[in-house]
C-alpha cells in the first residue's frame, strides 16, 4: 500500500563521506569485559551530578563540532533552543512521528532522516524525555555496510521478531529525563584521520556520534546522528559500557572480522547479560508539549 505522509519541511546538510581505512586485526584481543571501564557505572543518582555530566558530555560534543569557538557555539544553541526555532523543530518532529506511524517500510523512513537528525542533534539530545523510542527490528546487519551477524543468530532474531509482534511486550521504550550518563571516544577514531566517533550513552540507548572534518581547512565540521540507534532492553547488566559497544562495532560491523561475530553474539549478548540490542527511533509523545 502506498504510504500518505503529511508534508513537512526539513532543513538540509552536506552528505557525510563514507571513510574507509585499512587497520590492525583485533580478532585475538581478550573478552570483552575487559574493556569495560569502571566509569561506565552509574556513581551517582543526584540531579545537579546527571546535570554536569550531561552538561559535560554536550560540550565535549559541541567543542569538536565548532572546534571550541564559543561565538559559533552560543549561536548554534540560541538557533536550537530559542523559543520560536525550538517551537518550530516540535512542530516538525510531530509531523515526522505522524509519517513513520504511516509509513510501510519504518526503517527506510527513519534513515531517510539522516539530515534532519545531523542538523538538530542538540535539541534531539536535548529531549530525550519527550520521545518514545520505537522497536523496528533486531540489530543483525550494519547500517552503512553489509557486514553481519551470523545466519544462525539471524534466523534467531526472526523468530523473536514475530514473537514480539504476536507478544503484548513492550515495544517502545522512554525516559525520565534527558540527561545523558556517558561518553567514550570510540576505538575506531584512530584510523579515519580527521574524524572522531563518540559513543554516547542514556541508560540502555546508545547513541554513535561521528564529527568530521575536525582539522581540515576551508570547511566545518559535520556532526553525523543517525536516526536510528541502539537500545537493549533485555539487559540485565548494571551499566551498558560505551567502550564494549565501540570494540563490538569496531570488529564486527566496520571491519567483518569473523571473531566480531562471537563477541557480539557470545560475549556481549550472552556472557555481560546484555541481551539482543534493537534498532529504534524515536517519535514524539503524544502528551508532550
Amino acid at each position: 500500500m502506498k504510504n500518505k505522509f503529511l508534508k513537512v519541511s526539513l532543513p538540509c546538510v552536506i552528505a557525510l563521506p563514507i571513510i574507509t581505512t585499512s587497520c590492525v586485526d583485533y580478532s585475538k584481543q581478550n573478552e570483552l569485559n575487559k574493556l569495560i571501564d569502571s566509569s561506565d557505572a552509574i556513581v551517582s543518582v543526584s540531579d545537579d551530578n546527571k546535570l554536569k555530566t550531561h552538561k559535560s558530555i554536550l560540550n565535549t560534543l559541541l567543542n569538536n563540532a565548532f572546534r571550541s569557538d564559543s561565538l559559533k557555539i552560543q549561536e548554534y544553541i540560541n538557533l536550537q533552543t530559542s523559543k520560536t526555532n525550538y517551537d518550530n523543530l516540535v512542530a516538525s518532529y510531530k509531523t515526522i512521528s505522524e509519517n513513520f506511524k504511516l509509513a510501510d517500510d519504518k526503517k527506510s523512513f527513519a534513515q531517510s532522516l539522516n539530515d534532519f537528525y545531523s542538523q538538530n542533534w542538540y535539541f534531539i539530545l536535548n529531549n530525550l524525555d519527550k520521545f518514545d523510542f520505537n522497536f523496528i527490528e533486531f540489530v543483525t546487519v550494519d547500517l552503512a555496510k553489509n557486514y553481519a551477524t551470523s545466519q544462525e543468530y539471524q534466523d534467531l532474531m526472526v523468530t523473536k521478531t514475530n514473537q514480539l509482534k504476536n507478544s503484548k511486550q513492550r515495544k517502545s521504550w522512554e525516559f525520565e529525563n534527558s540527561y545523558l550518563d556517558g561518553i567514550r571516544e570510540g576505538v575506531e577514531s584512530t584510523e579515519l584521520g580527521d574524524v572522531v566517533v563518540y559513543y554516547v550513552r542514556k541508560n540502555k540507548l546508545i547513541f554513535r556520534i561521528v564529527i568530521n572534518n575536525l582539522r581540515a581547512q576551508n570547511t566545518q565540521p559535520i556532526v553525523q546522528l543517525r536516526p536510528i540507534n541502539w537500545y537493549f532492553s533485555e539487559s540485565k547488566a548494571n551499566t551498558i559500557s560505551p567502550s564494549l559497544i565501540s570494540n563490538v562495532v569496531h570488529q564486527l560491523f566496520i571491519h567483518g572480522y569473523e571473531r566480531g561475530k562471537e563477541e557480539f553474539e557470545v560475549e556481549m549478548v550472552q556472557k555481560q547479560k546484555y541481551g539482543s540490542p534493537s534498532f529504534v527511533f524515536a517519535t514524539w509523545k503524544d502528551k508532550s508539549v
